[in-house]
């Protein structure tokens, strides 16, 4: 086994450092042996109820076709479509599989105005091939926002009416015949399912649709007492702080607004007695830290908040 294989089993496997930052030159062969790793420990991460997930900042880069490559040499091919998924898009989904199967979706989501709208519309796509590029683009968009969604909620909702709950939704998928078209469309159905996943840096921190249960946001929920491995981390670094950015702006505040309603609570409201009293516990701290007591923090408070109030000239 070589070095690099002992490190990874050293602190992927032994250790609970919880990071480490492998730092070694293009053409190292670093994706190879985290595959290695992959392939031949997931049995162990499987047994544990935890996941192994790989990210990179291209998901065209995610090599997950590589692995499915090592399995299929070694005969194991129904292992790789039992324990990895590759999680995609909502709109690549679509686009990939939909019109594929026609042929399997029963009647009564066919007669459905959604999908009539979403299927001439991904028809549309594939016809303007020889056209314009904004063109496509405009289509792809209102695939995206529109119509696949649409779709999806009508699924969502089907499925809600069919099942209480998650398990019994994801066990219609799987066995009726009248719904595993669903599984094959979505397969993010069968995150939970599954111990590799393969994703983007963005899909990380977007959230993950499964139609069984409430979207959630991966970074969140899948990450928990998973093995993270972060390819390209120097470009990933790039995305997240655009990502960041991109949610910053969508939650813009008005800090002199909200600084102004935080001054005339402060200065025009009188606090209730019972928040001002203090706990058994905060008076024996207080005099073991020498800590000021509620009202004379409420004064500085006010004080404080008159001071800028005034400096900024609020008042005008």
């Amino acid at each position: 086994m070589n070095s690099l294989q002992n490190i990874l089993e050293k602190y992927c496997l032994e250790d609970k450092t919880g990071l480490l930052l492998l730092s070694m030159p293009t053409g190292f062969g670093k994706t190879h042996n985290v595959l290695d790793f992959i392939y031949h420990n997931y049995p162990q991460f499987k047994a544990q109820g935890r996941k192994i997930i790989f990210i990179t900042n291209l998901k065209k880069n995610l090599p997950y076709q590589d692995l499915e490559k090592r399995f299929i040499r070694d005969n194991r091919e129904k292992e790789y479509q039992e324990n990895v998924l590759f999680i995609n898009s909502n709109l690549d989904f679509v686009l990939d599989n939909l019109l594929n199967l026609e042929y399997e979706i029963p009647e009564n989501f066919k007669k459905s105005e959604n999908y009539k709208n979403l299927t001439k519309q991904i028809k549309q796509l594939q016809k303007s091939t020889k056209l314009d590029s904004e063109f496509q683009q405009w289509i792809k968009d209102k695939i995206k926002d529109e119509y696949e969604p649409s779709f999806r909620y009508e699924i969502v909702e089907k499925l809600k009416q069919k099942c209480k709950n998650k398990e019994r939704r994801l066990e219609l998928i799987k066995n009726d015949r009248n719904y595993q078209w669903i599984g094959k469309l979505y397969p993010t159905v069968f995150t939970d399912e599954k111990t590799v996943l393969f994703l983007s840096i963005d899909k990380f921190f977007l959230k993950n649709s499964t139609l069984i249960e409430p979207p959630y946001y991966c970074y969140n929920k899948l990450a928990k007492n998973s093995l993270v491995f972060i390819d390209e981390f120097d470009t990933t670094k790039d995305t997240i702080l655009n990502r960041i950015i991109e949610e910053g702006n969508k939650h813009k505040i008005d800090l002199i607004s909200l600084f102004s309603n935080i001054h005339n609570n402060i200065n025009n409201s009188e606090f209730p007695k019972n928040l001002l009293e203090e706990s058994e516990k905060r008076q024996k701290l207080s005099q073991k830290e020498n800590w000021r007591s509620l009202s004379a923090i409420i004064h500085e408070l006010r004080q404080e908040s008159q001071d800028i109030y005034q400096k900024l000239a609020l008042l005008n």
